[in-house]
């Protein structure tokens, strides 16, 4: 009987020694998911020590480094941006020109007040223009002869000398001088007669005026008392010129009509 060949020896099965169960699909989980063979990180060698992290300690109040405290508001300097630098000097350039056309319009406009005042010639009063003054001007020297008329005209028997010289302070010298004169006349008739003589202005207006002088024509009402008699007023008219000296208004003439 023939003898029977050695038999070939058998080949390990792959896997038989480790066998590994197949893992399982997870619903919702993809197979993609699972990491590969190659890409699961190999276990920590059990021969290598596993070295601790170092801790250092943290450093002492002495060596610890000081920290600066930021600038006070007041040291800190301020940064102005260029466009506010530029605005601002172009604001106090148009701010300095207008100054200077003021104070230029200014200048020629006192400089036009004073050749008006003082170096222009007066204008002469005439038939055609007999007033070449202002109103505030003549309205002034209206009013002025108005109080001083009264003032004058005005007479009683019992300070008939204290009533002259208070009406003379209101006049010119040559005026008064003339009017003195007149009232010296008729003094002890008007004091034997005890008269109280009163003028009241009822109105007044301009004649001529110029900036020296000027003539008013006043409306006045005259009322006279005597001793025993009773009290007659009569209307009539003055024409009373006034000059402008250093005293004020003053009254260079009287004319009644």
């Amino acid at each position: 009987m023939a003898a029977t060949p050695p038999r070939p020896p058998r080949r390990p099965v792959v896997g038989s020694r480790n066998p590994t169960a197949r893992p399982r699909r997870v619903a919702g989980l993809r197979d993609d998911a699972a990491p590969a063979p190659d890409e699961v990180s190999p276990a920590p060698d059990e021969a290598s020590p596993v070295k601790a992290p170092s801790v250092e300690a943290p450093p002492t109040a002495d060596e610890a480094s000081p920290v600066e405290a930021p600038p006070a508001p007041d040291e800190a300097s301020p940064v102005e941006p260029a466009a506010s630098r530029g605005s601002g000097t172009l604001g106090s350039l148009r701010t300095t020109v207008v100054l200077v056309v003021v104070l230029v319009l200014l200048a020629a406009v006192a400089a036009g007040e004073s050749w008006y005042l003082w170096l222009r010639p007066d204008p002469t009063v005439s038939a055609s223009r007999p007033v070449v003054t202002g109103q505030l001007a003549y309205q002034a020297a209206v009013e002025a002869a108005s109080s001083d008329t009264e003032e004058i005209l005005s007479t009683s028997y019992q300070n008939y000398d204290d009533q002259v010289t208070q009406a003379t302070s209101k006049m010119t010298d040559s005026f008064a001088k003339e009017y003195r004169q007149t009232v010296g006349d008729i003094r002890d008739k008007f004091v034997a007669d005890k008269t109280v003589l009163t003028v009241k202005v009822a109105a007044a207006g301009v004649v001529r005026a110029s900036s020296s002088q000027v003539q008013a024509l006043l409306f006045l009402n005259q009322y006279v008392q005597k001793k025993g008699e009773k009290t007659t007023a009569t209307p009539y008219r003055a024409l009373v010129t006034v000059v402008h000296t250093e005293h004020g208004w003053l009254v260079s003439d009287l004319e009644t009509q």
